[in-house]
């Protein structure tokens, strides 16, 4: 997945489905679309990304298919759906946008159903997917972008070995105030170096 002579990425080809011990990371369908209204309408899923929820089933079906199919299609990144091993149903999704090729970076996002929080599960999808961006991807350099209230997901990430970068000050803005959020990244050099 390196660049090519060309400096041009190189493309996907097939949808990389990744495996865990517990988990498949598939690729995501419109078949998918009340697991994304579900997911997605929780409001603490909404309070703490600062997205509004889909207003129906309809523009889940809207979103769906631009934030998790179509970015695959566009070779500008990947979102997984997160199953347990047997099922089909999703719990979850995980991957990368804002994909900027030529420095080798993206940022990263991910989301699980409440209850199968707190169990291992996201930590063990992350590994994954950190292991694939690093090692076949060849990226140097992943980030995300935490509100500083998500106590859940700043000690996930700092589990996996991210850096605090600073803050970004009033960064988003959503239903009527300003918000900040904490930028956390990982370096491929450090991912090598991680206990697994």
């Amino acid at each position: 997945m390196k660049l090519d002579a060309n400096g041009k990425m190189i493309e996907f080809g097939e949808f990389p489905m990744l495996e865990t011990k517990r988990l498949v990371l598939r690729k995501m369908t419109m078949d998918d679309a009340e697991f994304y209204f579900r997911n997605f309408s929780d409001p603490t899923v909404v309070e703490l990304t600062g997205f509004e929820p889909p207003n129906d089933l309809e523009s889940a079906k809207e979103e769906l298919k631009e934030y998790c199919i179509d970015i695959f299609t566009d070779n500008a990144g990947i979102r997984w759906g997160i199953t347990m091993r047997g099922s089909p149903e999703l719990i979850g999704t995980c991957g990368f946008y804002k994909w900027v090729k030529r420095a080798y970076h993206a940022e990263i996002g991910y989301d699980l159903l409440a209850e199968h929080r707190d169990n291992g599960i996201m930590t063990e999808a992350l590994t994954a997917m950190l292991d694939y961006l690093f090692g076949t991807v060849g990226m140097n350099r992943v980030y995300a972008l935490i509100d500083p209230r998500n106590e859940a997901s700043i000690g996930l990430v700092e589990g996996l070995g991210f850096e605090k970068e600073g803050v970004l000050r009033e960064s988003t803005f959503f239903r009527g105030r300003f918000l900040d959020d904490v930028v956390y990244s990982l370096l491929a050099r450090e991912w090598i170096h991680h206990p697994r």
